[in-house]
């Protein structure tokens, strides 16, 4: 299936934490132009976000705040898997996830937030519904 959980490295001192979530050598691969960063706030426990999959996208996902379940679903092979993002000082990670794979993140604390880049603009024509959840 097509992702990947990723360690992101965190730099420290008396002042608090530093971590690089996304550098330019990490997209290099890809070759496309600068895409979008959002983030995504869920405003409570059990809301749901996502049921889609992307044509061309590829997306990394990093927890700001409370945790998340994430279900994911290669909609070709129908294998599944179901991931935990759950915001701790002592893990910062970073979720990737290609193309063809649905997505559903559901709150597991009473707010939630995500930060994302994808490595394109968003558009109608490449978000595609597909129901996990």
């Amino acid at each position: 299936m097509n992702y990947k959980i990723e360690k992101i490295n965190k730099f420290s001192d008396k002042r608090g934490d530093l971590i690089v979530f996304l550098k330019y050598s990490d997209l290099k691969k890809s070759g496309k132009p600068f895409g979008q960063i959002y983030f995504v706030t869920f405003s409570k426990k059990g809301t749901i976000r996502g049921n889609h999959y992307h044509k061309k996208w590829t997306e990394w996902f990093g927890i700001l705040a409370g945790k998340v379940e994430v279900y994911l679903e290669d909609i070709v092979t129908k294998e599944r898997t179901t991931i935990i993002l759950d915001y701790k000082l002592d893990k910062y990670e970073r979720l990737c996830i290609g193309p063809g794979i649905a997505h559903t993140f559901k709150s597991l604390s009473k707010f939630a937030a995500l930060l994302n880049y994808a490595d394109s603009e968003w558009s109608k024509s490449d978000s595609i519904y597909y129901k996990l959840k």
